[in-house]
């Protein structure tokens, strides 16, 4: 029975496949939107997972990054006319970017694991919200969602995110999947479990961790 059994990345792509034919049944908006919405969290979970879950650092500060990622779209597409697809890679840069520099120095002071990394996160979470709410980043009153001009490349804008919101989501289970698989994910496996110990036994935890670190952040965006 077990020899029969699709392997999950076969089943992976099957899943996506089936899931990107949705619109084309014309069914009621509230299906898209709350597909997307499921998209959407398990691209959050799937990345929050690289880092606190195989690394087992637990970080609260997600929705920063999150909200990082949004507000560099608005501001590329309202600001500076940027195409709406072209400001993606940007907002996951800027997220990856953002949570590299903060891992760079916060992962070189050893005492700062499990709850105080926990606090830090959160606390980085406050800092970037007061930040945006009381800094004029973009030159004016601030940026609206609402005017970020979503393209129609499957026939509506909220179908249109509904297949960004999917490719993203499968990319990022597939990516998780393959890091499980891999070195890298072995030595991630070893710090949760007893840093120390791993980076007696060679493994380099610092570059773990950080690679680690910028990647659970670039799907958020």
């Amino acid at each position: 029975m077990s020899g029969s059994r699709l392997p999950p990345v076969f089943a992976l792509v099957g899943a996506g496949l089936a899931l990107a034919l949705v619109p084309a049944f014309k069914l009621p908006a509230f299906y898209e939107s709350f597909l997307y919405l499921v998209f959407f969290w398990i691209s959050l979970a799937t990345s929050w997972n690289i880092l606190s879950g195989y690394a087992g650092y637990f970080s609260f500060g997600h929705a920063a990054f999150f909200g990082a990622g949004v507000y560099t779209t608005a501001t590329l597409t309202t600001a500076f006319r940027t195409p709406f697809l072209l400001s993606l890679p940007g907002a996951g840069l800027v997220a990856a970017l953002l949570g590299s520099i903060i891992a760079a120095v916060v992962f070189r002071v050893r005492g700062v694991r499990g709850e105080l990394f926990g606090l830090l996160t959160l606390a980085v979470t406050f800092v970037l919200s007061t930040i945006a709410l009381n800094t004029r980043l973009d030159g004016g009153p601030g940026v609206f969602l609402a005017a970020v001009p979503v393209p129609t490349l499957f026939g509506t804008p909220a179908t249109t995110l509904y297949h960004l919101a999917l490719a993203v989501a499968f990319v990022s289970v597939f990516a998780a999947l393959a890091i499980y698989r891999s070195r890298w994910g072995m030595g991630l496996f070893a710090i949760r479990d007893d840093e120390d110990v791993a980076e007696v036994l060679g493994v380099p935890t610092y570059r773990y961790k950080l690679a680690a670190f910028a990647l659970s952040w670039l799907p958020t965006s």
